[in-house]
């Protein structure tokens, strides 16, 4: 602690100054003043902790002094040190806030010990205020984790009814009397620059930066008075719009729509982020904000249906009858019968479909086996056409999110049976799309869908390809080992296809569609180089044309000179 010494006789202050041990008591001696005029100068020079002052000096008395000095550090402490004894100088002493009042001749060690004691009593209050100060630091610090996760809670319903507005007040959050709600749920991910590309399995990080980003970018942008924001772990961000008493239910949600456009826009300028917000369809009471969040929710994946980048607000489920009836159907349901082109059917398919349903009209059995048949064949130009078919029928249809979801079932059941069927694992032949049967909340748009269930076609197709070629080079490798070293005897299609249990046709075709020739003339161009090469080397006609698996001669000389257009006797000369 520093020390500051003011006392108008030179003779006491220098007593006071070397005759009292300080530094071995903790306490530093940073100035001595002779008047307050001067005390005042050097105290924002030295920063004392602790004065030690006489009460009547030239110029300006202690008191004086001391209340200055309180207003430029209200932790400075003091010992008045005074000839008088005086009890209206010791009253307003302690008005001041006077750690001690002693009298001259006080000894050494009282004025130590007062001195000390000052000392003590400063640490004591600097660290009361430090813990204060850190705890309000602290709190202000975590409070928005802490009322975001409170929010959280009034939104899930889990906070007892009737001590919510008691624990909002804690969190510094109020609402005028009569007022009303309204809740928002919004979603973002990065902007793909091609979204029509084959979407890829999105990084767990780089989804939970964009929905912070969002989040930071909600607090700078949204008013604070008015919305409270909520963000638990790596969720979507929710909103909670604190609407004015007496506000039409739903016109009092045109406001809030128009903050989260504002907010969307801002999320794609600024931070290249597809930003999309479902918002509860009327405003409500406190009491209600769980039902609210939960429409806000199942507005924001009617994006399957609408597209991201827009605010969408709830619905209510539509009304569906029956279709057979020719009855009528609600805002985003479905209505098919024979002959009639309903949101799911097709002209004159005999599909239905019930409230939420897809419309799977018969044309849809013939779709399956074409691609069935497709992907069977690994054409991929037919597997895709057979996607296309059954797209228009099914997902293409779907006019809700609920029957986008159950497109994807079904589209996506269709594929993960055949790789099955087959006998192979889905993630081996889907390599690039099996994520996103484990997830597909990671496909927040129907263009995103078809691209994926578009691209696992493909990977299907393409991997039964492979597989089909490397089961013909199998076949054709073979009949190029039986060529090479049955090349003496009289090798043919048949009796090869008969040795590996195929059809011959097939067999045939196989191997000019891989070698480019028959395989009879594949046959009588490896005969006719090998007896060639032992004419060459000196070898009777006889001997080349027996090495080669032509018993007769003259038919070997035939067959030679037809191709090389000269004699194996020419040959030899």
């Amino acid at each position: 602690m520093n020390l500051m010494i003011v006392e108008d006789e030179a003779r006491l202050r220098q007593s006071l100054a070397g005759g009292i041990p300080w530094e071995e008591h903790g306490i530093e001696l940073v100035a001595l003043a002779a008047n307050g005029a001067e005390a005042l100068e050097l105290f924002d020079r030295k920063k004392p902790d602790i004065l030690l002052l006489d009460v009547q000096m030239p110029e300006m008395d202690g008191l004086t002094l001391l209340r200055k000095l309180r207003e430029r550090d209200a932790f400075v402490k003091a010992i008045i040190l005074s000839g008088h004894d005086n009890f209206a100088y010791a009253q307003q002493a302690v008005e001041t806030g006077v750690s001690q009042y002693l009298l001259k001749p006080a000894g050494d060690r009282e004025i130590l010990e007062a001195v000390v004691g000052a000392a003590d009593q400063l640490r004591e209050e600097l660290n009361r205020r430090y813990d204060a100060e850190l705890l309000r630091r602290k709190w202000q610090d975590h409070l928005p984790q802490l009322l975001s996760g409170f929010v959280e809670r009034l939104l899930r319903g889990s906070v007892p009814q009737g001590e919510a507005e008691r624990l909002a007040a804690d969190y510094g959050l109020a609402w005028p009397s009569g007022a009303s709600f309204a809740v928002a749920v919004v979603d973002a991910e990065p902007l793909e620059e091609a979204p029509d590309r084959t979407p890829e399995p999105m990084q767990a990080i780089e989804l939970a930066r964009a929905r912070f980003s969002v989040y930071l970018l909600a607090q700078s942008l949204l008013p604070e008075d008015a919305c409270w924001l909520c963000m638990a772990g790596q969720d979507s961000l929710a909103v909670v719009f604190v609407l004015p008493p007496g506000a039409d239910a739903r016109q009092a949600l045109v406001g809030p729509q128009a903050l989260l456009d504002k907010l969307i826009g801002r999320a794609s300028d600024g931070f290249r982020l597809l930003c999309s917000a479902g918002i509860s369809g009327l405003a409500g009471t406190l009491g209600e904000l769980g039902r609210l969040y939960d429409e806000a929710g199942r507005a924001l994946r009617d994006r399957l249906v609408y597209g991201p980048g827009i605010v969408i607000p709830y619905r209510e489920d539509p009304i569906v009858e029956s279709a057979g009836d020719g009855g009528t159907v609600g805002a985003g349901g479905a209505a098919g019968g024979a002959g009639n082109e309903g949101t799911g059917g097709a002209p004159g398919s005999a599909g239905t479909a019930g409230a939420g349903g897809i419309v799977l009209p018969a044309v849809a059995e013939g779709g399956e086996k074409a691609l069935e048949v497709a992907l069977e064949l690994g054409d991929a130009e037919a597997a895709n056409l057979a996607f296309e078919r059954l797209w228009s029928v099914s997902l293409g249809a779907a006019g809700t999110a609920d029957e986008i979801h159950e497109g994807v079932l079904y589209m996506g059941s269709l594929l993960v049976r055949f790789v099955q069927k087959q006998g192979f694992a889905v993630k081996t032949v889907m390599q690039n799309g099996f994520p996103f049967f484990l997830d597909t909340t990671q496909l927040p748009t129907k263009e995103k869908i078809r691209a994926w269930l578009q691209g696992c076609v493909a990977e299907i197709a393409a991997y039964q390809a492979q597989r089909r070629k490397s089961s013909r080079h199998h076949f054709v490798q073979t009949l190029l080992d039986i060529a090479r070293d049955e090349i003496d005897q009289d090798v043919t299609l048949h009796t090869a296809a008969d040795r590996l249990y195929v059809n011959s046709s097939y067999l045939s075709r196989l191997f000019k569609q891989e070698m480019g020739q028959t395989f009879s003339a594949y046959v009588l161009e490896q005969k006719m180089e090998r007896a060639k090469a032992a004419l060459s080397e000196g070898a009777k006609v006889y001997d080349a044309a027996r090495m080669v698996g032509y018993r007769d001669v003259s038919y070997f000389t035939k067959v030679f000179r037809k191709y090389w257009g000269v004699t194996p006797g020419g040959m030899k000369q």
